[in-house]
């Protein structure tokens, strides 16, 4: 194994509502490093990889990758850590680990970051202590990733195809998309690509599909006009009761709710 290299370029605590008070939404970004973050309590925020939106809850990890684009709307704390990595396996290991994981005992992982947080960066003795610890928090994100799917390497072999209809989805879910549309983009038996598709990415299809879909209808809602009834229909929701029903679910608000509580918090 080549001796393994890398630059912590930034670490801490990061809280959105001291840096960016008055905002919103970030600019989206190209990242040129590996940008890890660890969420320990749920936020109102959404963190945006690739247009991909997540919801930032409590025991989230993000791991942003070089080459993606990032955006988020706000507010959120989070603890951080960016690398830029030289070792071509530790490299290849991060690629692979998915953009956001659940870690339910995030404890330990978090007092690393922590620890970090409240250490200085003067010297050798400080840049060994700091490299300990983020080699610790490496090691977990490696270890945790390999151990989410068990049956991950049947699901590796379709691997492409389930990537493009993930993208499918993302680009059309104002569309019908029923399971047997999606399988037979993936050029799979209904049943078999929903074992993939949930194997591999830890949540079902149709869950998927709901979570996309609530997030463009969250953006479209305070940033149009338009009636809750148009904007069910614009996301793919079958009617403006279920779109009530499994918007309210999700977020704790009907629609017209958080419309008027997102609304009240920007200043016109």
């Amino acid at each position: 194994m080549d001796k393994i290299e890398y630059e912590i370029t930034q670490y801490g605590l990061f809280d959105s509502t001291v840096k960016f008070p008055d905002t919103v939404t970030t600019q989206d970004r190209l990242l040129d490093c590996f940008e890890i973050e660890l969420y320990t309590s749920d936020c109102a925020g959404t963190a945006y990889i690739n247009q991909t939106a997540y919801e930032l809850k409590k025991g989230l990890i993000i791991c942003g990758k070089p080459g993606q684009y990032r955006h988020s709307r706000l507010h959120f704390k989070c603890c951080y850590l960016h690398l830029k990595v030289e070792n071509s396996e530790l490299n290849n290991s991060l690629m692979q680990i998915d953009d956001t994981m659940s870690f339910a005992g995030f404890d330990e992982l978090a007092t690393l970051f922590y620890k970090m947080a409240a250490h200085g960066d003067d010297g050798i003795a400080d840049s060994l202590f700091l490299h300990s610890c983020a080699d610790r928090i490496l090691c977990t994100l490696i270890k945790l990733s390999k151990n989410r799917a068990p049956h991950m390497t049947v699901a590796l072999t379709h691997i492409k195809a389930l990537s493009d209809v993930k993208k499918y989805i993302n680009n059309n879910y104002s569309e019908k998309l029923s399971l047997n549309i999606l399988s037979e983009k993936a050029v799979l038996s209904p049943v078999y690509f929903h074992k993939l598709f949930t194997e591999y990415y830890g949540i079902t299809p149709s869950d998927y599909i709901l979570k996309i879909r609530i997030s463009a209808a969250k953006q479209l809602l305070i940033t149009k006009d338009d009636s809750i009834a148009r904007i069910a229909a614009d996301c793919g929701f079958s009617s403006q009761s279920y779109f009530n029903y499994s918007f309210k679910k999700q977020t704790g608000l009907s629609p017209l709710k958080y419309r008027k509580k997102m609304l009240s918090q920007i200043d016109i």
